[in-house]
Formats: structure tokens, C-alpha cells, sequence
């Protein structure tokens, strides 16, 4: 194709075709595994169940290979819907009905299709800052005028919150949902604390602001107390809550969900144009939790990954130059450092990639600018001795760049 011909197609794309970023074509997902990968949030390899998994799928298919293998039309495969409910009550307090859960393909398409049902280009939604770079892809592609909110060490900035929800309402203006991860939030792995998560609720309520509640790392707490989600709290069946097995049971099963009012639900499911969430793999992952074998890996997910975040902790405490600070998450999957002064992360990141460290850019986690001073650090993905070697080449990369 030539150069002329490619740039006449591309004069006919829509606006929100134009506005989202081109996708990674002929990537391979094996790469990651040539760098010390601190920069995504990818489960632990190791830890991935493989061998229930192959139980689990031959138990399915013999029991009902002839509807795994089938469409499956619908908000979702009944006995994972089953599993679902029951899960959600006993460990989240959620208590829904079939009428309130969509199955969808990882918590990426839920997210999607709340952006989809509520936004058109020039609406305005609201965001904690910092927050999920794949969420703020979502956001730009949608066309969305975001006003973002900061956080602090106890979660959204409710004053804030507010102050902006009382400016729209006098520029004659309403959001139309406000985005945010409460428990061990992406990038900064911190935690809402219950009077902001009820503040949140209470701002919700009074102004009829949908809230989109991304709570993606729930069941990983290996410390403090559990809180409740933000769902639980509204009486209004203004929340949306999203939530995955990706981090629960294998990223590569493409399983998430949304909980929601009825009717919400209805029309996330009328948006949905694949036929039923994999049906398959929506089967074996009914199987593998009514069995009891997702409370056991769950339960074996926290203390490995307790173990990895206590390793990287130390490794910073003992390594990282003066002027350094960071987080300490509760759970999940993520550390949020501060760079000294002057020290930008577009500085340090190509440095540390050449010597095979990769690491989340500070300001990829901003829709209308800022991070230049953080970096995101996951502890997720490798094992304790690289996550020593890795932070000793950051550290090496930043004093270097003193």
C-alpha cells in the first residue's frame, strides 16, 4: 500500500478511531520475560495454576463440553455467574442477583463499555490522579474532558472532589461518572480509607455522579484490615464495580466482571458484540472455583506476594540515593517512588532499560500532565533475587544520574 493510498484510508477513520492510540501489532508476550519487568502489573509465573487448570478443563468438558464449546449468549455463563455471586458475598459483602452481573472479557472490556455507555466526545468525567494508564487510553480515546483529582496517603481528596463537583454544577455542566481504584490503587498501591470511601459515596449521592469502581486487586490484602468497596455502600445503585480473575486465577483466561443496577447492566450487555464472554473458559473458570480450588490459590497468591513486596522494600531502603521516597501498599501489585530532586523519570527509564530493567514512567499515569518525578514498580512478575538485581541497577542508573 502506498504512502497516498494509506493516508486517504486513514482520512475516512471516525473521531474516536482517530483519538485512540495505534495497538501493539506483532508483539510477543514471551519479550517480557527477557527484562526485569517492574513496569506492568503481570501476574507471578510461578504461581500460575496450571495443572488445576487442566483439572478444571477436563472436569468441564466432560460434564458440559457440548455448551462450553458453544456461543453463549447472554450477560454470562450461568454456573460462573453462580460461582460469582457466591464469591462476591462472602469475601466483598456484595450481595447481587443475576440481573446485576456481566461477565466480560478481563475488567479492560467492563471499563470499556461504561466509557461506551456513558461518554460523548467533550463530556466531562472525573478521575483520581494518578490513575490506570489503560483507563486514561480508555478516556482519550472516548474524547472525554477528564478533570482529575488528587490523592493523598488516605485516597481522593473529597475537599477537592467537592470543590470541582460544585464548579460544574455552576458552569451549568454534570460529570458523568467518576473513575477510581480504592484498594491498593494503581500506580500508588494505597488504600481509601472507610471515611473517604463514605465521603466519596455521600458527594456521589448528592450531586448523582455514577461512580466507575475499578477493584481489580481486592483479594490480594496480605496486610491490615479489609475494607468495604464503595458498592456497598451506595444505596442509590449509583456504583459500578469491576472487578477480575486475571490476578486470581490466570491473566490469560480473559475473565472480569461488572456488578451493577439491572438496568445498567442491561445496557452494558446490549453493547457487547461478541456472542457471550468465552464460553470455555468461562466453564473451566465455574469449575475451578466450585471446587474450592480459587479460595486455595488465593490464599497461596498472598503471602508470595507479601514476600515480593518485602523484598523490593528492603532492597530501596538499603540502595535508593537520598531524597527518595515510596510507598508501602497493604496488597497488590504496585510501589509508587518519588524521585530526589531534579531527577526526572523520562531520564532514568531509557538508562535503565538499556541494562535490562524496565519501569513505569510516572507520567503515564496523568491525562492532563504531571509524574515527571514518579515511577511505578511492580513486584508481581519477578522472582526475589531479580527483584534485588533490579533495584540495584535502578539505584546504579540514579546515582548515576546525580
Amino acid at each position: 500500500m502506498t504512502a497516498t493510498t494509506s493516508a486517504s484510508i486513514e482520512e475516512l477513520f471516525s473521531d474516536r478511531a482517530k483519538l485512540a492510540r495505534p495497538g501493539f501489532v506483532g508483539t510477543d508476550p514471551r519479550a517480557i520475560a527477557d527484562v526485569i519487568a517492574f513496569s506492568g502489573g503481570y501476574p507471578d509465573p510461578s504461581s500460575l495454576p496450571i495443572q488445576d487448570i487442566i483439572e478444571a478443563t477436563r472436569i468441564a468438558l466432560e460434564r458440559d463440553g457440548e455448551w462450553a464449546l458453544q456461543y453463549a449468549f447472554g450477560s454470562g455463563v450461568p454456573e460462573l455467574v453462580e460461582q460469582l455471586l457466591a464469591k462476591l458475598a462472602r469475601d466483598q459483602g456484595i450481595h447481587a442477583g443475576v440481573e446485576n452481573i456481566l461477565i466480560t472479557s478481563g475488567s479492560s472490556q467492563a471499563l470499556a463499555l461504561v466509557y461506551e455507555l456513558f461518554l460523548n466526545p467533550g463530556d466531562v468525567m472525573l478521575a483520581e490522579a494518578p490513575w490506570f494508564m489503560g483507563s486514561i487510553w480508555r478516556a482519550r480515546a472516548s474524547g472525554a474532558d477528564v478533570r482529575e483529582i488528587p490523592l493523598d496517603d488516605q485516597g481522593l481528596d473529597t475537599g477537592e472532589l467537592e470543590r470541582v463537583l460544585n464548579e460544574l454544577k455552576a458552569e451549568g455542566k454534570r460529570a458523568k461518572f467518576l473513575y477510581l481504584v480504592p484498594t491498593f490503587q494503581n500506580p500508588t498501591g494505597i488504600t481509601y480509607t472507610l471515611e473517604r470511601r463514605k465521603r466519596i459515596v455521600e458527594l456521589a449521592q448528592e450531586h448523582g455522579l455514577p461512580i466507575l469502581e475499578d477493584d481489580a486487586y481486592f483479594d490480594l490484602r496480605f496486610e491490615g484490615e479489609t475494607l468495604p468497596p464503595l458498592y456497598t455502600l451506595d444505596v442509590q445503585g449509583l456504583v459500578m464495580y469491576c472487578g477480575t480473575f486475571s490476578k486470581i486465577m490466570s491473566a490469560g483466561m480473559r475473565l472480569g466482571w461488572c456488578v451493577a443496577s439491572a438496568p445498567l447492566i442491561a445496557r452494558l450487555a446490549g453493547l457487547k458484540t461478541d456472542s457471550g464472554t468465552n464460553p470455555f473458559a468461562s466453564h473451566v473458570a465455574a469449575q475451578f472455583a466450585a471446587s474450592g480450588t480459587l479460595t486455595e490459590h488465593i490464599a497461596h497468591l498472598r503471602p508470595l506476594y507479601k514476600r515480593r513486596r518485602d523484598v523490593m522494600l528492603a532492597s530501596l531502603e538499603e540502595l535508593m540515593p537520598e531524597g527518595t521516597t515510596w510507598t508501602v501498599p497493604e496488597g497488590g501489585f504496585f510501589i509508587w517512588m518519588t524521585l530526589p530532586d531534579g531527577m526526572s523519570c523520562t531520564e532514568i527509564a531509557p538508562l535503565a532499560q538499556q541494562r535490562g530493567v524496565g519501569i513505569g514512567l510516572g507520567t503515564m499515569f496523568f491525562a492532563n500532565g504531571g509524574g515527571e518525578n514518579k515511577v511505578r514498580l511492580s513486584y508481581s512478575f519477578n522472582d526475589d533475587d531479580q527483584i534485588r538485581e533490579g533495584i540495584q541497577i535502578l539505584a546504579d542508573v540514579m546515582h548515576g544520574a546525580r
